[in-house]
């Protein structure tokens, strides 16, 4: 018996962790991923400002919601806690407000979504096409090169000079001919070209899985590449630049690869607007950014509302003024209420009364 009486768990003693916890920290879990992404997009990918708006957030809901149950449940010096009491409850719904900032740019990004997939597609398409479009580069410029050496062994008299220089005597015209190709050849289209294409297009499919705006790594992967096209785009234009002795011999121009194809232009450009549409400015508050801040208002407010107050408090401490005060005393110690009355006979322990009281219990 004696063990039964030190395991009750008072509502009057202490404030008390129940399931109306759980469902606050659920909910704060929600908003604070959705202010994080909201955040993340605002600001074009910084993860470590994201990071730091959530925690001031986190702080905040904490500070108002549970801090107003603290306030509720306290034992002791009730007239101060009922002040903060009442000045965190009106500063709940102000908290929440401040943190669905960000998460209305997240449910208006949300809003956007398939915009957002479909043009991030449309860049990788483009990112795959700049390879494309080097292969048609180098086949178009090796064929040039062909013509032109064509053009020099046969026209010797025209071109005798240059003919002459490049062994186009006659002799053995074709080898000559076959050998400056190849030379083009593994120079536009060597074995490090290739593997450049290949690793390129591993990693670009990879980048292309799991495309959504619920995914942070979204933002991310579009700094990735675009810095990459840019990487991808200078090597093979670092490969193209080198001009053959000969193959300006008949007035023919040799431009590089970034001036022969606008792919690399039109993929960056794809990115930009791709960025663009998560970082723009809202434009009013989203529907979906109401309800949730509904069901999230309510969801915080739990622990709040399954408080009980202290039993000493009850009558003369409420939410809304009015009720019976006794000053700025905090609890009455019970010689000053029994002051002038009679002594009592204790009524008998109950030792089953409270039975339903335990650590999960709660009450509105």
């Amino acid at each position: 018996m004696a063990n039964k009486m030190n395991n009750q768990y008072s509502w009057n003693q202490t404030l008390k962790f129940s399931w109306g916890h759980i469902i606050a920290f659920t909910a704060l879990i929600f908003a604070s991923y959705v202010a994080y992404m909201g955040a993340f997009y605002q600001n074009g990918g910084n993860f470590g400002a994201a990071a730091v708006k959530v925690c001031c957030i986190d702080v905040v809901l904490l500070g108002t919601f549970i801090g107003a149950q603290m306030c509720k449940g306290s034992d002791h010096k009730f007239g101060r806690c009922i002040m903060a009491e009442r000045v965190l409850i009106i500063l709940c719904p102000v908290a929440l407000i401040w943190a669905l900032m960000p998460a209305n740019h997240f449910w208006t990004v949300f809003g956007e979504r398939e915009q957002i997939e479909t043009e991030f597609e449309q860049s990788i398409g483009k990112t795959r096409q700049m390879f494309d479009g080097y292969d048609q580069y180098a086949n178009n410029r090796i064929a040039q090169y062909e013509a032109t050496l064509n053009t020099i062994s046969s026209q010797k008299v025209l071109y005798h000079a240059v003919s002459a220089k490049a062994g186009l005597d006659g002799t053995n015209d074709a080898m000559v001919k076959a050998n400056y190709i190849e030379a083009l050849r593994l120079q536009l289209l060597s074995e490090n070209t290739d593997s450049l294409r290949q690793s390129a297009t591993a990693w670009i499919d990879k980048a292309e899985q799991g495309v959504s705006v619920w995914n942070a790594f979204l933002v991310g992967n579009v700094k990735l590449i675009s810095s990459a096209i840019e990487g991808w785009h200078n090597k093979l234009n670092e490969v193209s630049t080198p001009v053959l002795s000969n193959e300006t011999a008949t007035g023919q121009e040799v431009m590089p690869y970034s001036e022969a194809d606008q792919s690399y232009d039109e993929a960056q450009q794809s990115l930009k607007q791709l960025s663009s549409i998560y970082t723009k400015a809202d434009e009013g508050v989203c529907m979906a950014t109401v309800w949730s801040g509904v069901l999230l208002y309510a969801m915080l407010l739990f622990p709040y509302l399954l408080q009980r107050r202290n039993e000493k408090a009850k009558g003369y401490y409420t939410l809304l003024p009015g009720g019976k005060h006794r000053g700025r005393g905090s609890s009455l110690t019970p010689q000053r209420r029994n002051k002038g009355r009679k002594p009592t006979q204790p009524a008998p322990a109950n030792n089953h009364a409270n039975d339903n009281d335990d650590i999960f219990s709660g009450t509105f």
